[in-house]
């Protein structure tokens, strides 16, 4: 990959993985929720699964999907399904302050999440597509990843970031019903695109 590719493939990256989507709302309610330093193995979880699934679109899965439109289809329903569970869970949060009982989105959440997570396939689906040259090898996908990576974990950790910030803007059970309102409801839009696509 040449430096001109190399940097039109960063400025995809960057923008890709900092624009607004499920996995930064995700990362927004949680770190309002609970903090940035909880919500760090759901960051990590983030980067790792979408790495996994960069390297198989790299390697053919992306053309699965292509051959085989019921695979396609299942992942959507499937994926729609957990969206609907994630932003019922959402409307039922509470309050902002740490509680026994709740759940932190962990790493394998952050890792798993992005098998149904239409926009990261998209992404990947795109990056392979446009900037993965002819003859490429192991070393040209590392960089792919490295790039996605370097450029996506402190995307991610400014959009936990700014969920806690706003923890003392949401301070009561009231406003934390309405914020996580929004945020089901922006999840469940989120992806609409995949059923009119």
């Amino acid at each position: 990959m040449n430096l001109e590719i190399l940097t039109a493939f960063a400025a995809f990256a960057f923008v890709s993985a900092a624009t607004p989507g499920p996995n930064n709302l995700l990362l927004l309610g949680s770190g309002l929720r609970v903090g940035l330093w909880r919500t760090m193995p759901f960051v990590v979880g983030i980067n790792f699964g979408f790495s996994v699934l960069l390297v198989s679109v790299g390697y053919g899965l992306g053309q699965l999907f292509e051959r085989f439109p019921a695979a396609q289809l299942s992942l959507k329903v499937v994926g729609t399904g957990y969206f609907l569970y994630l932003a019922a869970t959402l409307l039922r949060s509470g309050k902002t302050e740490r509680k026994a009982h709740h759940r932190d989105l962990g790493f394998w959440s952050g890792a798993v999440f992005q098998v149904v997570n239409p926009k990261a396939w998209l992404m990947c689906i795109t990056a392979v597509s446009l900037f993965l040259p002819d003859g490429w090898s192991a070393v040209t996908i590392a960089a792919m990843v490295a790039t996605f990576v370097l450029l996506g974990l402190p995307a991610n950790i400014a959009w936990a970031g700014v969920g806690q910030s706003l923890r003392a803007l949401v301070s009561d059970e009231r406003h934390m019903r309405v914020f996580n309102s929004v945020m089901a409801v922006l999840l469940v839009l989120s992806i609409v695109p995949v059923w009119i696509s």
